[in-house]
């Protein structure tokens, strides 16, 4: 039995065990040995003493102590030994989450440049606050709708213009629809007939079947008539001509159907002189990988009051022929009244995200010699742009025209849509064309005037 002594003695000792291993444990002691970097920083953003110190998200030691020196705040580093920090490694201060607890973060360098040696003093990236990036952002989306709410020289703003051409838009679209509804039973008509003599064609080349057969198996009235040799080879003729009738008006049928047509609407704003400008073209596909297109672009009033530094002339005139090939799309013709060259390109035409970006540029008026407001443009025109598909009709992007002189950026509105109807007049009226020329050519050569 243990004395009464002995038993306080040994309650004692392992009282002061427990209470040495609680201060080892809560100080933080360690017996791993440690090399110290000193990291210099503008702010340390609330890192505190103690705080951990990640590489590569691993934590590899802590920060040992923080002082102020010399206006800066100087960062004690404790790196376990055998951790190579390198000599292009980036120190800053990072954080587990908005609020969250601060470490000091190190981005490993390169072990080309060497390691850092104990006791190296380097400097730290001081990170940029939440204050302050909540105030820059706010700073920008204020000044966002200042300049949205500014008035340019006409004495109106953007948003005023914008409502303007929605309008615009809107009576466009409502007259384009009291055409088609106007024509449209025309139309109907000019289809039912189309459909109703492919049928009596149809009937027609079955009957003429039907008599060739006759005719090749010598039986009744027309078997007798081939005795002679001459009502045989007319009856001959007679039916090549008619068959050949038919396939000319299935030729032309195809072409009716194949025919299309584009509204392209255009709507581009000069932020820097306050001017925005409208253009309206028609694109003509009368077949694959072919196209025409005419329009009208900076439509306007000639008794508008001009813009100044807004050199681009009203109501100019586009006509051109284009060619299209896999990302590529190639026009040549009449741009703005001049002759010159347009080019699109869809670099991933087949990704399903890609294929809606494309690169435009186009040159034009090559020989351009003027004055305007009394700046000297001796100059070819050059524009370049970028348009993203937001859906079937519209297009958002940004283009510079006129990069060899005065360099304009213009936001840019592009609107585009199918017109069955347009396209159904125009091949009826290339295939009136069409019979016209061949009853033309049918009566020089029999004679008739």
């Amino acid at each position: 039995m243990l004395s009464t002594e002995a038993k306080v003695g040994a309650f004692l000792l392992v009282g002061l065990a427990f209470f040495a291993t609680a201060i080892f444990l809560l100080g933080d002691y360690t017996f791993q040995r440690r090399y110290p970097i000193y990291v210099d920083f503008q702010d340390v953003s609330d890192l505190s003493k103690n705080s951990p110190v990640k590489l590569a998200g691993v934590e590899v030691g802590q920060v040992s102590d923080i002082e102020l020196e010399g206006g800066v705040a100087r960062v004690t580093a404790s790196i376990r030994d055998g951790i190579p920090v390198y000599k292009d490694a980036q120190f800053e201060v990072g954080s587990t989450g908005v609020i969250g607890s601060k470490y000091l973060q190190i981005d490993q360098g390169h072990p080309d440049a060497g390691i850092l040696p104990s006791g190296s003093e380097v400097k730290g990236l001081s990170p940029l606050s939440i204050e302050k990036q909540l105030t820059d952002a706010l700073s920008g989306v204020k000044s966002l709708i200042t300049e949205l709410d500014a008035k340019g020289p006409d004495g109106r703003t953007l948003i005023g213009n914008l409502r303007d051409t929605v309008a615009n838009v809107r009576d466009l679209t409502a007259n384009l629809d009291d055409l088609i509804a106007t024509d449209k039973p025309h139309l109907d008509k000019a289809m039912a007939r189309a459909d109703d003599i492919t049928a009596k064609m149809d009937k027609l080349l079955a009957q003429t079947n039907e008599v060739m057969a006759s005719l090749n198996s010598n039986k009744g009235a027309v078997g007798a008539l081939l005795h002679d040799p001459k009502v045989k080879q007319d009856v001959t003729k007679t039916l090549d001509s008619v068959q050949k009738a038919a396939a000319n008006v299935n030729d032309i049928i195809s072409r009716v159907n194949q025919f299309r047509v584009y509204w392209n609407y255009d709507w581009r704003y000069a932020s820097a002189v306050g001017s925005s400008h409208s253009d309206l073209g028609l694109k003509i596909v009368p077949r694959d990988h072919r196209y025409y297109y005419i329009g009208a672009e900076n439509i306007g009033s000639p008794s508008n009051k001009p813009i100044s530094g807004d050199y681009e002339k009203l109501n100019t005139v586009d006509g051109l022929l284009g060619f299209t090939k896999g990302p590529f799309d190639v026009a040549f013709g009449s741009i703005r009244s001049a002759g010159g060259a347009r080019l699109l390109v869809t670099p991933f035409y087949k990704d399903p995200v890609g294929k809606r970006f494309t690169l435009m540029a186009q040159g034009y008026n090559f020989g351009r010699d003027i004055i305007i407001d009394g700046r000297h443009f001796n100059r070819p025109e050059y524009d370049v742009g970028l348009l993203a598909r937001i859906d079937k009709y519209f297009f958002v992007g940004a283009r510079v025209d006129d990069l060899a002189t005065v360099k304009t950026f213009e936001t840019w509105l592009h609107v585009s849509f199918e017109d069955k109807d347009i396209a159904s007049l125009f091949g009826l009226a290339v295939t009136g064309a069409s019979g016209l020329k061949g009853r033309s050519k049918s009566g020089e050569a029999s004679g008739t005037p």
